[in-house]
This record gives structure tokens, C-alpha cells and sequence, in this order.
């Protein structure tokens, strides 16, 4: 596979509490809740830690006990924090219910309000937060939880840019958190400070406004906003149960991955989980196509795990398969 990454990565976003009743129950029927910890930022570290990497999660947590799990959960899986905590503060939570068919899986935010909300520029000395980085991601849903977050990471953004390091941002658009307008304005103020734009067709789809395939809306957002490198996860549902997973990083030129194919637990965290190994293959300095290879090899796995995080090592991914090969066609 590939060596260890070369440099610190560093993300900023929320982390929350995830509860989930045991097994298919619903949550009006649960007795007890499976209690786990995720957030897009940090399940993309984590992914990253567990390939090798070194990484550093910056957030805003409550100085209460669900603050300290998470903080806990963060350092078990060997990524470091720098955290401004909130006395008294209010901590994130979401409730997972596990579908079944014909019902669906649901999932229920309790999280206005939460400690991360007050995130705002000068929280963090980003020279210092940024020491010994390569590279800088967040999301939109950090964009997404008020101007004073929005804020904070566009500070960020232009800090990493400052620093001379590679910076990444996952649209991992949330209906639920904004509307599709707010997010675009919020989106295209971004990108003009990101190298490493990660997407769903649909996310390009939005940013542009433009119907098209995949390759073609990410060279456009390479033209229009300055993107050096659009990374494009696409998810196939075979089966009930069984998905596809594919990756097409688009930059100079385009490479894409076989396709993998996973039996899905969870389908939560497998686009962070393509994140951070994408970020683990070109910090350690793979090239296009390994980075493509690892991203989709990862956000299969993940489907496989439950809970936010993908919990595999190097040699969990070296030995899965692709599945029965698929003609990629690319315009």
C-alpha cells in the first residue's frame, strides 16, 4: 500500500454524541442507546490516524462530561485536540435509527445551540494550531452551523493558505442545516482557498447550478473557482444490503478507482472515511491513482463498520477486493 503520510493534518468542525437503539429498534420502543461519538472532521482524522498519519482536530466543545467523551473518543484513535472549551456549554447530539426494509434509516438532530455554534474567528492562534501541519480540511457542515463558524473557517482556510499548506474541503451537503441557496454563497466563498475539493455529483450539481456528468461539472469548478483537484465518491446501491463504491479525483487529469463493493452496517462516515484516506495516499506521496484507489478501497470498508469512524488499518484495505470490473467512461 502506501507509506506513512509525511506531515500533520489538521481539520476544524463539530463532533457530536451519536445515540442508537440496539440492533433495528426504533427509538420509540428503545429500553437503551448505544452511545458513540461523530463528526465529519474528525471521523476524516481518524481514517487518516489509522493509516498512519498524524492529525490534530481543532474544535469548541462543552466543559461538561459529554464534552470530555468526546475529546476521549478523539485521543483513543490517536488524533490530537486543541480545543476551546465552553463552561456550562451544550454538547451536539444525533439519534441513528438502523432501517429495515421497506423502512428506512433515520437520523434526528438535537444540536442547535451546541458548543461548536460558537466558534468565530480569534477563537484559535492559527499559527500555532497549524505548526507542523501539510495540510488543512473542513467541511461544509461546519460552514453550515452559523456565520460565526463560517467565519472561523474561512480564517482557517486562509491561514493554511498563508502557511503554504494544501487545503481540503468536503461540501457533505445536510439538507436538514441550510438550504441549498445559503450553502452555495457559503460554498463559492470557499472554494477560491481550497486546493482539494471533495464532492458528490450532486454537490457539484449544486455549486454549479448545472446539470452534467461528474467529470465534466468538476472540471468546471476547477475553471471557475481555482480548484486544483476535485475528488468525486460515488455510491452505487446494487442490492438492498450491498452497495459500490467508486472514486474520480480530477485534476491535471483524471484517475479513477475500481469499483468496491461492501456489504453496508452502517452506511454513516464513508464519504469521511474516502477524506481522510485520500488525504493519508498524497500526504504520503501516492500518486493520482493510488490516492483514487485508497479513497474508494476506505469508504467501502466503512459501510462494513458501525458507528462514524472506519475502524481498519493499512492492511484491512490492502486486502479488499474489487468487485467484478466496471468500464469507466470518462468525457
Amino acid at each position: 500500500m502506501i507509506p506513512a503520510p509525511d506531515g500533520c493534518l489538521v481539520a476544524l468542525g463539530e463532533a457530536m454524541i451519536r445515540l442508537s437503539p440496539p440492533g433495528r429498534q426504533r427509538l420509540e420502543q428503545a429500553s437503551s442507546l448505544e452511545v458513540e461519538v461523530g463528526g465529519a472532521e474528525l471521523n476524516a482524522l481518524v481514517a487518516f490516524a489509522r493509516l498512519g498519519g498524524r492529525a490534530r482536530w481543532v474544535s469548541r466543545l462543552a466543559a461538561t462530561a459529554l464534552g470530555r467523551r468526546i475529546q476521549a473518543h478523539a485521543l483513543a484513535h490517536r488524533v490530537e485536540t486543541m480545543i476551546d472549551w465552553e463552561p456550562a456549554g451544550r454538547t451536539g447530539v444525533y439519534f441513528v435509527e438502523r432501517g429495515a426494509i421497506p423502512r428506512p434509516g433515520e437520523v434526528l438532530y438535537e444540536r442547535m445551540g451546541s458548543a461548536a455554534t460558537g466558534l468565530s474567528p480569534g477563537c484559535f492562534d492559527w499559527s500555532t494550531a497549524l505548526d507542523g501541519a501539510a495540510g488543512f480540511h473542513t467541511t461544509g457542515i461546519t460552514l453550515a452551523l452559523g456565520d460565526g463558524p463560517r467565519a472561523a473557517a474561512l480564517e482557517a482556510l486562509a491561514a493554511a493558505r498563508r502557511q503554504g499548506l494544501i487545503t481540503g474541503f468536503d461540501l457533505n451537503y445536510r439538507m436538514r442545516l441550510w438550504s441549498p441557496d445559503v450553502a452555495v454563497r457559503a460554498v463559492r466563498e470557499a472554494l477560491p482557498l481550497v486546493d482539494v475539493f471533495f464532492a458528490t455529483a450532486f454537490d457539484l450539481r449544486l455549486v454549479l447550478a448545472m446539470d452534467g456528468e461528474p467529470v465534466a461539472l468538476a472540471r468546471a469548478v476547477r475553471e471557475r473557482f481555482g480548484v486544483g483537484l476535485v475528488v468525486v465518491g460515488t455510491r452505487r446501491q446494487l442490492e438492498a444490503r450491498l452497495v459500490e463504491q467508486q472514486v474520480t479525483a480530477v485534476g491535471d487529469r483524471v484517475a479513477s478507482s475500481p469499483d468496491y463493493r461492501a456489504e453496508v452496517v452502517d452506511p454513516l462516515g464513508a464519504g469521511d472515511a474516502l477524506a481522510g484516506a485520500f488525504w493519508a495516499a498524497r500526504l504520503a506521496g501516492a500518486d493520482l491513482d493510488q490516492a483514487a484507489d485508497l479513497a474508494a478501497r476506505a469508504a467501502a470498508l466503512k459501510h462494513t463498520v458501525p458507528g462514524d469512524v472506519l475502524v481498519a488499518g493499512p492492511e484491512d484495505l490492502e486486502a479488499l477486493g474489487p468487485g467484478p470490473t466496471r468500464r469507466t467512461v470518462i468525457r
